[in-house]
């Protein structure tokens, strides 16, 4: 479906199926009036998918270069024809390096889970203690919007298109939503986006028009808008009107307000009947994230791997079609029979032990070589040639480590070479998650605003529990995100056993932390047991700093882990300027944990005899080395 300007008299948009000359680029965003503002809105996206074809033809052609499906235009571009063209049959043989590197690089990629962290600086325990709760917030709608499962189809989408793009957005329940967007999906002027930086970002989709009536048909002007608007399809074939469902074009733009203090941004949605969303936008940044695979010099949109490789894709498929169509007409065994030969074609058979009576010639079979090995040759080093350029090689793509490699250390340093190849891909699949974290927060904090509280489930080791947004005065702006994966380890366990033992035998970490570094699914029970006292007075020493609630220790807990752990938070919050109130309990605590040690050293002490004067001192046996594979057998 097309858009334009309807006639004046009747004050309305509708679709057509051609573009008319007339349409033209406004900047809808200073129109005063709101119906006034919808219809130069549709004109606007309008104008510029008309100008911008380039983009769906070439988003079309990547995506079938992937996956050998089409991509279709919301607005009007029938790229279905795309497929009436005469192209290499479908039996023929593939080898399909794009999506062999790309699901190679989402598979590496997307193993890391980036946690974005809130950090203070030089700040008290409060804003410490905010920046813990917002750690767990944000980490808490990562896993209730499904962000690193989303992050994943985004990375696809910017190693097949160029860029990848996630819409931060409220839901119906008030609650924060993300979704994948397509790139068919925005428009950007080209002028705006020369530098990557522009300005105003439109979105054209098609909307189920019983979801619009519940999302957008709050008033009955809406409504009967909702209920009027043209029914829309993917594209002007004529097999997308045969459907079942009833879809709306609806078109939403963003203008980013000029300024700090500047009052001039502004929101609308609108469909063919007019405006359905129109409110003002002081926002500094659109709310999208998104992900770029390779920048260009100028504009917006990035370059994708499946255009840098798609030369060498299309003389692969050529020379694969030429090996095979060679191989069924050469590569076949033929008999060569003189004519004046007495042979019955009946003696060519695959018998066992027949006998071929003839007279003259004997016949004679043969197989001719049906390629040349330059073919084969060249064949190789095409793909070769395409995980090289692309940074991803064949063993990775296949899931095989070299020949060779089977220490820990061996492969960790094989690992390290490969993942330096991708480290600006993985920088940016971090920030993104950084942005997210921004996204996420800004929108929560407007939505508390509105309802009066915003809550998610953070899920834990011991099971989930129910966080809420630290009120909106006072998150402020000084908090600064910095993103760390998951897990900076190997990922195969000879790897990562080995970094653990040289980690445990410098003394960085203890047998316990390298127990759970381990992280093996077998070690499950065994490190909850292990770290089940250490959890435990971390929980009780957590419950004084945050609300006060005081748990006084005994005899079941690891008195001097908990003697140590009270020193160090005594240390830690005293000098950021903890409450007396709840200082005076960790020092309680701490005196607590005194008394308990008394008392079992006292119960432990031998009854006897005192030593007579003059007599030696007993001297306690001193105890064998511990023998582990972790710890160094080397004498304190």
């Amino acid at each position: 479906m097309k858009i334009k300007n309807a006639p004046p008299a009747k004050s309305q948009v509708t679709f057509r199926t051609k573009m008319e000359d007339s349409l033209t680029l406004a900047q809808w965003w200073n129109e005063p009036d709101q119906e006034s503002r919808a219809k130069q809105l549709l004109t606007t996206a309008a104008y510029l998918k008309e100008a911008q074809g380039y983009r769906y033809r070439q988003a079309a052609i990547y995506a079938r270069l992937y996956g050998n499906q089409n991509l279709y235009s919301f607005i009007g571009n029938n790229l279905s024809k795309l497929d009436q063209n005469a192209g290499l049959p479908m039996d023929r043989p593939t080898f399909n390096l794009i999506q062999s590197v790309v699901d190679t690089l989402v598979s590496r990629i997307s193993q890391s889970r980036p946690q974005p962290v809130f950090l203070t600086d030089n700040s008290d325990y409060k804003q410490r203690n905010l920046a813990k709760k917002l750690n767990h917030f944000i980490l808490g709608e990562f896993h209730q919007t499904k962000a690193y499962e989303l992050a994943a189809i985004v990375l696809r989408d910017a190693l097949v298109e160029g860029t990848g793009i996630l819409h931060t957005f409220e839901t119906p329940d008030k609650k924060v939503g993300l979704e994948r967007v397509l790139l068919t999906e925005l428009l950007i002027d080209p002028s705006e986006g020369m530098y990557g930086d522009p300005r105003r970002i439109y979105r054209v989709k098609l909307v189920d028009r019983d979801v619009l009536m519940a999302n957008l048909g709050q008033t009955k002007k809406d409504k009967t808008k909702i209920e009027s608007a043209a029914k829309a399809y993917p594209d002007n074939s004529s097999d997308a009107s045969k459907t079942v469902s009833d879809m709306v074009l609806v078109v939403e733009g963003w203008s980013l307000p000029s300024g700090k203090d500047a009052n001039d941004g502004r929101h609308t949605i609108a469909c063919s009947e007019g405006s359905l969303l129109d409110e003002p936008y002081n926002k500094p940044r659109f709310p999208f994230t998104f992900l770029h695979y390779s920048n260009r010099l100028l504009g917006f949109w990035s370059q994708g791997l499946a255009e840098q490789l798609m030369g060498t894709q299309m003389e692969l498929n050529s020379l694969l079609w030429t090996i095979s169509r060679s191989i069924k007409l050469m590569g076949v065994p033929r008999v060569f029979q003189d004519e004046g030969s007495k042979v019955t074609s009946a003696s060519h058979n695959n018998e066992i032990g027949v006998i071929v009576k003839y007279r003259g010639v004997k016949p004679e079979y043969m197989v001719t070589q049906s390629n040349a090995p330059d073919l084969y040759a060249e064949r190789d080093k095409l793909i070769a040639y395409g995980y090289q350029q692309s940074g991803v090689s064949a063993l990775q793509a296949s899931s095989q480590k070299p020949q060779g490699l089977d220490s820990g250390e061996a492969i960790r340093t094989y690992d390290d070479i490969a993942t330096d190849r991708f480290a600006s891909l993985a920088r940016k699949y971090d920030n993104m998650f950084v942005d997210l974290a921004y996204q996420i927060v800004d929108l929560a904090k407007d939505i508390a605003e509105e309802t009066g509280s915003y809550q998610t489930v953070y899920p834990n080791k011991n099971g989930t529990k129910e966080i809420d947004l630290p009120k909106a005065g006072l998150i402020k702006d000084t908090f600064v995100i910095q993103c760390f994966t998951q897990s900076s380890l190997p990922k195969d366990p000879a790897g990562r056993l080995q970094k653990v033992t040289e980690m445990i035998q410098a003394g960085m970490v203890t047998i316990q932390e390298g127990r759970r570094l381990l992280d093996y699914p077998d070690l499950d029970q065994v490190e909850k047991l292990a770290n089940a006292s250490e959890e435990r007075i971390f929980q009780i020493l957590d419950d004084i700093v945050e609300t006060g609630a005081y748990t006084p220790p005994d005899p079941f807990m690891d008195l001097a882990k908990a003697q140590e752990l009270t020193v160090q938070y005594v240390n830690l919050y005293g000098q950021a300027k903890l409450e007396e109130s709840k200082m005076q309990k960790l020092r309680d605590f701490f005196t607590q944990v005194q008394a308990l040690k008394s008392q079992a050293a006292a119960a432990m002490a031998p009854a006897g005899p005192v030593n007579a004067p003059g007599s030696p001192t007993p001297q306690a046996t001193a105890q064998p080395l511990p023998q582990s594979p972790l710890v160094p057998n080397v004498q304190q």
